[in-house]
């Protein structure tokens, strides 16, 4: 089973970025070498989780995350678009098997296109849902403390 560690020091959005790297590197080794890899996740506080030190850098992230995943969406439509305009160049074998080939390496540019797309998917969703917990959290000790007066 392959692990991989990394480096925890840096601000959240550096830690981040590391994090979806070392994550892509893993999957990108089993899928060309085979095996099991399980991605062990660190992060920048206690219990190998990330800090964030307010909302406001936290939706910096997920904006600067979702401006990426627009990115990748982006070039699976080139691509697609790109698969679509494949033609041999004449009737001969040669030329139609050079056009399959081209094909289907387009098509697995935009399988790992697709791959990438979920994973950026993923870390939107944790992201939001980490959010969406400090906010409550937030709310809930600003609520209590009022109560305090």
């Amino acid at each position: 089973m392959a692990t991989f560690e990394q480096d925890q020091s840096g601000t959240a959005a550096e830690q981040i970025d590391a994090e979806v790297a070392t994550a892509q590197a893993g999957r990108i080794i089993v899928g060309t070498f085979g095996g099991e890899y399980e991605h062990q996740s660190g992060g920048g506080g206690a219990g190998g989780h990330f800090e964030f030190t307010s909302l406001t850098e936290l939706d910096g992230i997920i904006a600067d995350l979702k401006s990426e995943r627009e990115g990748i969406f982006n070039d699976g439509s080139k691509i697609r678009y790109a698969i679509g305009l494949v033609e041999p160049p004449a009737k001969d074998i040669m030329s139609q098997l050079q056009a399959k080939a081209t094909i289907n390496s387009w098509q697995l540019a935009f399988e790992h296109n697709q791959r990438m797309l979920a994973a950026a998917d993923a870390e939107i969703a944790k992201l939001e849902a980490a959010r969406n917990a400090y906010s409550h959290v937030e709310e809930g000790n600003t609520a209590s403390m009022r109560k305090q007066g």
